[in-house]
């Protein structure tokens, strides 16, 4: 069987205040530009073309730059395909506004309707004007618009994919290479199984099961029902002098306890274990394929590598250096490669709690899983190959 191919361009550029093509060509935007040229052999005059992204999340100072998407877009211009940025909005409903001072307060939680979803793309550079291509959230206006796909999966027989996907022939997939609470890192499998499908399944992915109404608590005579109210999907009603939850709507906003006046009444869920999560997501990420495999191709930036993930305010700092620029085919070859090239560089130094620089983790160990205890990142590769997503096995090709 033959080895996935990876394209990699080491992120060394050449210093220099004279302009050649010999220095020019160790430029990250020109070596992103050459790896696209190697990857994007799918793509046919008139194809809509959908650019995966993460915008990322409220004074993230970390997200991925916008120039390197704008590469990505004219490339696919070139080749005579029309690109359309695409995003879905984060889990939840709500945003928190935060007190540092006294006059001083932040409101993170930004990416959960269009609106708001839409300025935080703006402020990072994610528009039309600056990258060259519009951005659609392909989840609608509240990130539940999804098409129901069957799967065989390790958890789920089905999965909601944000239906707008479907209205495009080819996919690009953007990830930035980074750390991750749960999954260990983020790259490609967990910017499709995460970035391409409704908070229903993103709910699923992080909590165990739906919200539940605690039977022992729930008392109709003190309370106006505020929880059928709350509820944005009609998932509450009631059932006899007792409130019920339809699982198969509840996508886990957190409202109806949030508005419920009785203590204890509704029962919030647990969040997975770290397995369940990658596993989970792993299964959406199979339900998305329903698009076509051949018809997607990603490219990791690993770049600013934090240690946790874009979604955040406050990702921590770069663990290791710059590892370069990937690209494949295939999503687990790409990130097992990205993984790999993490373990073999040495760690960087940063500070801790008291201004002290750490010893940096030496070359050979794998960063994430040593610095976050919970976090095993080789369960993103297991379930994967579980789900035959792709291979672990590849071919790294140096540009």
């Amino acid at each position: 069987m033959n080895k996935a191919k990876v394209f990699w361009a080491s992120p060394n550029e050449i210093a220099s205040l004279r302009n050649t093509a010999k220095n020019m060509v160790t430029n990250n935007l020109v070596k992103t530009r050459l790896i696209l040229d190697e990857i994007l052999d799918n793509i046919n005059k008139g194809d809509k073309v959908a650019v995966k992204v993460h915008v990322g999340e409220a004074l993230n100072t970390h997200y991925l730059r916008h120039d390197y998407v704008r590469e990505v877009v004219e490339a696919i211009k070139s080749k005579g395909g029309t690109p359309t940025l695409i995003e879905t909005h984060g889990r939840g409903n709500e945003y928190e506004l935060l007190d540092i001072c006294e006059d001083y307060s932040v409101c993170v939680g930004h990416r959960r309707k269009t609106a708001d979803h839409n300025k935080i793309a703006h402020l990072h550079g994610y528009t039309e004007s600056i990258i060259g291509a519009p951005l659609k959230f392909i989840d609608g206006e509240e990130g539940l618009e999804g098409k129901i796909v069957p799967i065989n999966g390790i958890h789920f027989k089905d999965v909601s994919v944000a239906s707008g996907l479907f209205e495009f022939d080819k996919m690009v997939v953007i990830s930035h290479f980074k750390g991750h609470p749960q999954a260990g890192f983020g790259g490609a499998l967990k910017q499709v199984g995460i970035g391409c499908v409704t908070k229903k399944n993103k709910f699923l992915a992080h909590m165990e099961k739906a919200y539940e109404v605690n039977s022992k608590k729930c008392d109709i005579t003190k309370c106006n029902k505020e929880c059928i109210t709350a509820c944005p999907v009609n998932a509450i009603d009631m059932n006899g002098e007792k409130a019920l939850i339809n699982a198969s709507k509840c996508f886990g906003c957190h409202l109806c306890v949030k508005k419920c006046p009785i203590k204890r009444a509704i029962k919030a869920p647990r969040m997975n274990e770290v397995k369940d999560f990658v596993e989970r997501f792993m299964d959406s990420f199979a339900a998305v394929l329903s698009f076509g495999p051949e018809n997607i191709r990603y490219i990791n930036f690993a770049f600013d590598i934090t240690m946790i993930c874009d979604c955040t305010p406050n990702p921590g700092m770069p663990v290791v250096p710059d590892l370069g620029i990937f690209g494949s085919s295939d999503p687990v070859a790409i990130d097992k490669a990205c993984f790999d090239a993490e373990t073999k560089a040495p760690g960087l130094p940063i500070l801790n709690k008291e201004d002290e620089w750490k010893e940096p983790l030496q070359a050979g160990v794998e960063k994430f899983g040593a610095m976050m205890d919970i976090v095993k990142p080789y369960y993103q590769f297991e379930a994967a190959l579980k789900n035959n997503i792709g291979s672990i096995d590849y071919e790294l090709i140096k540009i």
